[in-house]
């Protein structure tokens, strides 16, 4: 075939994709490809997130590609067209194969593959009309010869409240496509560069026996550090392995760290599994061992961690009702209660501990803090808190040795009271972290629940021992007047941090869910206190009057619960720029300077963070006077692009601060508590690296 002929005939596929493309309908045809649009449910509701998917249906011996296409090609590319307030995430992407062409290795997907997309609808009052989402995608189609080929797709939702548009093939086709996407790695691992231009990736508590692989090979999250056409070559070390890799076009800076995908084939006795696995693989150290924090150290910096935790503003509240039972127990009994209050919380970080590890053993992507990522556990605690305040002011009396701060507190009630404030105290402060934290639970969630564990309990060691000294020599509890009128008016005053937490939490739960669940909510709020204080009226009197109180606090718990359930997450407010990696390295090409901030609504840490430093003028004004474009991470729900973003840099965690310098350098991770003075210092460091 001549260059004219091969010319006419690329151009009359060009007019046939332009002309399908045209009809913006939720399925076009090009000669190699048929691809659709389609979300996974019908009605748009207000407040929660809807997936939708790309589904390529491609000619045999064809295929499209993965976010790193590896030696040639390019991945799928897709411009959202949402509503008012709509936010689209990233493509969650499917397990790739390896693709030999030539001489050369790509990674993509033959035959079908589905990229799923979450989007986020506004949390605005419903519209009686039908919505349309317009998808304009492009991408590369190859075999031998390679088709640039783009179309816009459009879908129209239903208005919220009509009948669910979920059909069996639908749901079937989304749960396949998530079947297929990568989980992370439920070990660790680290690399070192040789000398000789390859890289060794060591991989530890890889989670199934060597001599059950059949194939196993590595892919970086992005072009350049591994040569996708290298060979590739393993080998047992220990109770790992060894993965041998060529060194690609753009070799990982020294010190940084190398993300990527382990795909692994596994023989069992049905047959073969595919597996594949998210990981960070941190460098080495110079002397050649695993590098970042070693057990021990991680050890040292958990209690130290865990002691600094007593000081965070979130804790503030529970320790109220803690000192005011060690004041009334000032004679010297306290030490009990003092043991008491360190089992309760040891016992929480153990079983907190012990959730997380096994939640992340089995492919969920979480943090530290993850419990407040939940709705349903925000109303909850909120209620725990009005509760306790209702309790300390007087309202109403369940035995005040409940709340850790009662008579007879040699009782078995009052210890039992006791331990139950250790376990408050330590589900209230886990969303808070501390310094000295960050490097502790980001080794801990990387490592197995043996070594993972302890690192837990010392991070409850150094929570519980300010409690522990007080309650076994209380010298300084001591000093106080002797128990009298003034303990009532403490009690009493003391509730009013108890309202403060329960207002902190209605605001974080503001953030998650619409106003008409919020407005719920509040109505459980007036139902329960009313309950309590019906409950406090006549519970010396007739059982009758005590079981109505009863039914409502539980109609209470009810309706505060349903809401809770039935909306997912409303978009974040904020005047700085959605986080995403896309974005960071779009701005890293522009060699343009970059301040993400990872955060939270109930990071209490953060919320500080930002009042005193990254939201002044001053501070704002030195990121516009530099250039320096301000990035917001929001980690109020549950999201896995940050969360793999934080493990990335060792942390399980928010705050972190990266502040990237221009060009290709490394970012300099800020410290977690924040002042103006120290932001402005880290400003001016790369203002003088321009």
């Amino acid at each position: 075939m001549s260059r004219t002929s091969r010319l006419l005939l690329l151009l009359a596929c060009a007019l046939l994709v332009a002309a399908e493309a045209a009809s913006s309908a939720a399925t076009l045809r090009t000669p190699h490809v048929e691809l659709s649009l389609e979300a996974e449910h019908g009605p748009a509701r207000p407040g929660e997130i809807l997936w939708v998917a790309l589904h390529y249906d491609l000619e045999p011996q064809w295929h499209v590609y993965w976010r790193n296409p590896g030696d040639s090609g390019e991945p799928p590319r897709v411009q959202w067209e949402l509503p008012e307030g709509w936010q689209a995430g990233e493509i969650h992407w499917p397990v790739p194969r390896r693709i030999p062409v030539g001489p050369l290795v790509n990674y993509g997907y033959e035959d079908q593959v589905s990229l799923l997309v979450p989007v986020r609808i506004a949390a605005l009052p419903p519209s009686r009309d039908s919505v349309a989402i317009v998808a304009h995608v492009t991408w590369l189609v190859c075999r031998e010869e390679c088709i640039p080929e783009s179309g816009s797709l459009k879908i129209e939702l239903p208005p919220a409240g009509t009948a669910a548009g979920h059909s069996g093939t639908a749901g079937t086709r989304f749960e396949a496509a998530r079947a297929r996407l990568s989980k992370d790695f439920p070990g660790s691992a680290w690399y070192e560069s040789l000398d000789d231009g390859t890289l060794r990736l060591h991989l530890r508590d890889i989670g199934w026996p060597p001599d059950r692989i059949g194939e196993l090979w590595f892919a970086s999250a992005d072009w350049g550090p591994v040569a996708p056409s290298g060979t590739q070559q393993w080998t047992g070390d220990g109770d790992g392995l060894v993965l041998s890799l060529p060194v690609g076009e753009a070799p990982p800076t020294t010190g940084s760290a190398l993300p990527g995908l382990l795909v692994v084939t596994e023989q069992t006795g049905d047959g073969t599994v595919r597996h594949g696995f998210d990981l960070l693989a941190a460098p080495a150290t110079p002397a050649g061992q695993a590098p970042g924090v070693t057990l021990w150290t991680a050890l040292v910096f958990a209690a130290i961690g865990g002691l600094l935790l007593n000081l965070m503003p979130c804790v503030l509240p529970v320790l109220a009702i803690k000192v005011l039972g060690l004041v009334r127990d000032a004679d010297g009994a306290g030490a009990r209660h003092g043991l008491a209050f360190a089992a309760g919380v040891l016992t929480t970080f153990a079983a907190l501990a012990a959730l997380l590890i096994g939640l992340r053993a089995g492919g969920a992507a979480l943090g530290w803090g993850f419990q407040l990522q939940q709705p349903l556990v925000i109303v909850g605690l909120m209620y725990l808190m009005l509760a306790l305040a209702l309790n300390l002011s007087g309202v109403y009396t369940v035995g005040v040795g409940w709340t850790g701060a009662g008579q007879g507190l040699t009782a078995r009630p009052g210890l039992t009271g006791t331990f139950a404030t250790g376990v408050l105290a330590v589900i209230v402060a886990s969303p808070c972290t501390a310094p000295f934290m960050g490097a502790a639970l980001g080794f801990a969630v990387t490592r197995p629940p043996a070594e993972a564990l302890p690192v837990f309990l010392a991070l409850g060691v150094g929570f519980a021992f300010p409690v522990l000294l007080l309650s076994i020599w209380p010298r300084w509890i001591r000093l106080l007047p002797a128990p009298g009128a003034w303990m009532e008016q403490l009690r009493n005053g003391l509730a009013f941090p108890m309202y403060g937490a329960a207002a902190w939490l209605l605001w974080v739960l503001s953030q998650q869910v619409a106003a008409q669940d919020l407005a719920a909510v509040l109505a459980g709020a007036v139902m329960l206190s009313f309950a309590l204080w019906w409950y406090g009226q006549t519970m010396r009197r007739r059982w009758r009057q005590v079981i109505v109180a009863l039914i409502g606090a539980s109609a209470a718990l009810g309706l505060g619960a349903l809401a809770a359930i039935g909306q997912d997450q409303q978009p974040t407010r904020s005047t700085a720029e959605d986080w995403s990696t896309d974005r960071v390295a779009q701005l890293r090409q522009q060699h343009r300077p970059v301040l993400v901030n990872f955060t939270a609504a109930w990071c209490i840490t953060c919320q500080v963070n930002e009042k005193i430093a990254l939201g002044t003028d001053v501070v704002q004004a030195a990121l516009r006077d530099r250039h320096i474009t301000y990035l917001k991470g929001d980690w109020t729900r549950h999201d896995a692009a940050i969360t793999a973003e934080l493990q990335r840099h060792g942390r399980s965690g928010v705050p972190l601060y990266l502040l990237y310098p221009p060009g290709q350098g490394q970012p300099e991770v800020l410290p977690q508590l924040l002042t103006v003075g120290l932001v402005l210092g880290a400003i001016d460091n790369i203002h003088h690296q321009e």
